[in-house]
């Protein structure tokens, strides 16, 4: 059975009488705890600006893009112990993200979300130096290929060539993590899935964040979640999935990895919001990967939008989520 954490913001918080089991135990969530002011503003507003610009998402990905790019611009200051150094990993775009004083000899390999179709490193800068400041280690952020001008399977060759090109450069896999959020969760888990097939050896831990692994949209919460999410909505997973799968099976391992088997992967940390369409997401791989032998623990997070931490510098919920995401990176890494 699945380990599952009722993340609240003050420790030993009693449960509330609203609590609800879900999945036999694999998930439970309180819609009763508190959440702070400034994550319900910063909610109420990716309501009202946000999950309306992703859900008129057009055939024009390019001006769509030009306009999430606009939102990227207003990132928080980076701190001056933060190093960004460009990459070229085997012909994919890569850049090293590193906080003052961590380990050169260990890395959280990272995949970004946004659908397949979106997403670049500067709206990732924020997340990813904090990232490495609590993990301890170099993040290297993942540049790539997008849809719909390179679909299914670019991302996963991508993902895969970045991580053979880090055992290339002398890190055993014992000193890789991988993580990632949304798409980038569900590209996560395609690349152990990818590299498991291929013989290649694993690494070992995994964190997602809000990880998109059912590109078919079975997931009950994707209907019961639909006017409570704050980001994503059925005409945005539909359109993303469409640029990135074209006339595809939708359920095909590798882009829907729920659907993989999922026996002899590594130990995998899932955080997800109470009101994410993307819950039941979480709740299945978690249970699916304890099913299979593995390890897995899911954490939900009380009315938290869709890959919260992105939002660390504004809201105390993103900062103790990647405090949390740092401290299992740490365990799973072993002594240089």
């Amino acid at each position: 059975m699945a380990e599952v954490k009722l993340v609240g913001m003050s420790a030993g918080m009693a449960l509330s009488k609203k609590v609800r089991l879900l999945y036999d135990g694999r998930s439970l969530f309180s819609a009763g705890f508190p959440m702070s002011i400034r994550a319900q503003f910063m909610s109420f507003i990716l309501r009202r600006t946000l999950k309306a610009q992703i859900a008129s998402m057009s055939d024009d990905i390019p001006a769509f893009r030009e306009r999430m790019r606009g939102s990227s611009l207003l990132s928080p200051a980076i701190p001056a112990e933060v190093a960004f150094e460009d990459v070229d990993a085997s012909g994919v775009s890569c850049h090293w993200v590193a906080y003052q004083g961590v380990s050169t000899h260990k890395v959280l390999l990272y995949l970004h979300g946004g659908g397949y179709t979106f997403g670049e490193f500067e709206g990732y800068k924020d997340l990813t130096w904090r990232l490495s400041k609590e993990s301890g280690v170099r993040v290297l952020f993942v540049d790539y290929r997008l849809a719909p001008e390179d679909p299914f399977p670019a991302a996963v060759e991508d993902a895969t060539a970045a991580y053979r090109w880090l055992l290339e450069q002398g890190y055993n896999a014992d000193q890789i993590v991988i993580g990632g959020d949304s798409a980038g969760g569900g590209l996560a888990m395609a690349l152990l899935v990818n590299l498991k097939n291929h013989g290649i050896e694993l690494p070992c831990g995994a964190i997602l964040l809000s990880p998109w692994v059912d590109l078919t949209a079975s997931g009950e919460s994707v209907v019961t979640n639909a006017k409570a999410e704050a980001m994503l909505s059925t005409q945005a997973l539909e359109a993303m999935a469409g640029h990135y799968l074209g006339d595809l099976d939708r359920g095909a391992p590798l882009a829907s990895p729920l659907f993989a088997d999922l026996s002899g992967l590594p130990p995998v940390l899932v955080h997800v919001g109470s009101t994410e369409m993307l819950l039941s997401d979480a709740e299945r791989l978690v249970a699916r990967i304890n099913e299979s032998g593995g390890e897995a623990v899911l954490e939900v997070w009380p009315k938290m939008p869709h890959v919260f931490q992105i939002l660390a510098a504004r809201i105390p919920e993103g900062k103790l989520a990647i405090a949390k995401l740092g401290e299992f990176t740490k365990n799973r890494l072993v002594p240089a």
